[in-house]
């Protein structure tokens, strides 16, 4: 909240930056635009220099409901993004699971040992789709290592296999890329706001 924070700033005493007054005056209805100078005070015409709490704020409650809107519009997007590398990662462990039953029971010469590694597979990589949802980054990179990992010992034991299905490794690639960016981002921002609760105490 935007008053917890003044609060925090005139307890502790310390100087409010310009990114951290404009939280305010970005959603104050006597706020004012200068080309040069950006967000103004119409009161001073000046840029913010109050230090905690403006005596002058007035919230903008439609401004303030839009501000809202875009933060639950980047939440929605982030989680979205993050759901489509989890998936990727339920996907690849199904399709080994599959590729198990094929390998262990139904292709010419089938060995059920072969079965085994491939249900292995994908046992580990189901775990790590239920894994992303306690930390997405981790269980998101690992993921990817792995199944890049085992591309290169595939391609290793026959070059040929690079070329074969190269649009959907391509694309559970980019997928999990995607993903691991924005888990990264959001898991930077739930530290900046840890850092912020602890520094209440």
């Amino acid at each position: 909240m935007l008053w917890e924070k003044s609060l925090k700033f005139e307890n502790e005493e310390s100087i409010m930056t310009r990114e951290e007054q404009l939280e305010f005056c970005s959603v104050c209805t006597k706020r004012n635009f200068n080309p040069k100078m950006g967000i103004i005070c119409s009161i001073t015409n000046e840029k913010a220099t109050f230090d905690g709490i403006c005596t002058d704020y007035n919230e903008d409650e439609k401004e303030k409901s839009l501000e809202q809107m875009q933060i639950q519009s980047k939440s929605d997007y982030s989680n979205k993004s993050i759901n489509k590398g989890r998936i990727t990662l339920f996907i690849i462990g199904g399709l080994y699971l599959l590729v198990g039953i094929y390998e262990g029971f139904l292709m010419a010469f089938h060995t059920i040992e072969f079965g085994l590694i491939d249900w292995a597979i994908g046992l580990l990589f189901l775990g790590l789709g239920v894994w992303s949802y306690r930390d997405a980054f981790v269980a998101l990179i690992t993921g990817l290592s792995i199944y890049i990992l085992l591309i290169a010992l595939l391609a290793f034991a026959d070059p040929a296999t690079i070329i074969k299905g190269i649009l959907w490794k391509i694309l559970i690639i980019y997928f999990l890329i995607n993903s691991i960016r924005t888990a990264r981002n959001d898991g930077a921002k739930i530290k900046n706001q840890r850092a912020d609760l602890l520094d209440d105490f």
